[in-house]
């Protein structure tokens, strides 16, 4: 029976991956750590209202007999004290790993993101779990940290060959419980860019498909790295018809200037300039190693997601 804590238990995957466990016959206890309390509520989950950074976090997970750590913590809304964003997402995730290696826990899971491979002209579509990660620029600093943060997983496991480490990489994740930038820049935005006149492909994945991933890595006990996404992938013009927007050629140097000004006039935009590549170039990710592996498959294809989202967020009918 496991033992299982799970940092970030307040955000939408975290609420997601309780209620899978909760009816899960090998999960004994929960310890949900998080600084924003989760809604969801259970007869195996204990909640503590922690910093991931804290120290004492160490004291937390050995008394409770933790033997799987799911890490999934992290600041996905740019902040503008990005000395902070970093703080929590590396330092953090650093702290967490620390914690592991200390009280001895065998298997950790943490949570990645496919634009740690980073969004690159010459980027092979699809990517599949042995592309090396290539970390973008801290001007998009959401997938810097998690480019970094693959670089310490790495050299974790390197130190600790006998700990089962599973490094999971989602596409975009939506879903009835995400808010976040991302899912408001469709309502947002008056019309979409193609920019350069690039029309990529996109993927998205619901929570709860990636709950159920996290759910299969606990069960099947498998070593390495897992790209997550619904099948199918829609291109931006698609999207954009969806929702009946305007879509056309802009500039890169433009809206990059743009996004430029309001994010430092922290005005209108709630997005770094470094995000512009990841509309530009593709990152669609290969998941057929987490269908043959672990037997996953996602309930909701990338288009019924985009679909449950724009739903919910009165887009579309």
């Amino acid at each position: 029976m496991k033992r299982i804590a799970i940092t970030g238990a307040g955000g939408y995957i975290g609420q997601a991956l309780i209620d899978y466990l909760d009816g899960y016959d090998d999960c004994e206890a929960i310890l949900g750590i998080d600084l924003q309390k989760t809604s969801r509520s259970s007869n195996q989950l204990t909640f503590i209202e922690k910093d991931i950074r804290d120290a004492s976090l160490g004291k937390d997970i050995k008394n409770f007999s933790v033997d799987t750590m799911i890490h999934l913590a992290f600041v996905v809304n740019p902040m503008h004290d990005e000395q902070e964003m970093y703080s929590i997402n590396v330092n953090g995730t650093l702290n967490i790993l620390d914690i592991c290696a200390r009280q001895g826990i065998k298997h950790i899971i943490v949570a990645s993101s496919g634009t740690a491979y980073g969004a690159w002209p010459d980027n092979p579509v699809p990517l599949t779990e042995d592309h090396p990660i290539r970390i973008f620029p801290s001007s998009f600093g959401y997938a810097n940290h998690k480019g970094i943060n693959e670089k310490h997983f790495h050299a974790f496991k390197q130190k600790h060959p006998d700990v089962l480490l599973n490094i999971v990489r989602p596409c975009i994740v939506f879903g009835p419980n995400t808010e976040n930038y991302l899912s408001r820049y469709w309502q947002t935005f008056p019309f979409i860019p193609l920019i350069d006149g690039h029309d990529p492909s996109f993927q998205f994945v619901h929570e709860s498909d990636v709950a159920a991933l996290f759910t299969l890595l606990i069960e099947k006990q498998v070593d390495g790295a897992f790209n997550v996404a619904g099948d199918g992938n829609m291109q931006v013009s698609e999207l954009a018809r969806l929702i009946r927007k305007p879509s056309f050629y802009f500039p890169k140097w433009m809206l990059k200037t743009i996004i430029w000004l309001g994010w430092h006039a922290h005005f209108v935009f709630e997005m770094p300039p470094g995000i512009v590549e990841y509309s530009t170039y593709p990152w669609v990710l290969d998941t057929q190693r987490a269908k043959k592996i672990l037997g996953w498959q996602p309930q909701y294809s990338t288009r019924q997601t985009v679909e449950i989202m724009f739903k919910k967020k009165g887009l579309i009918q």
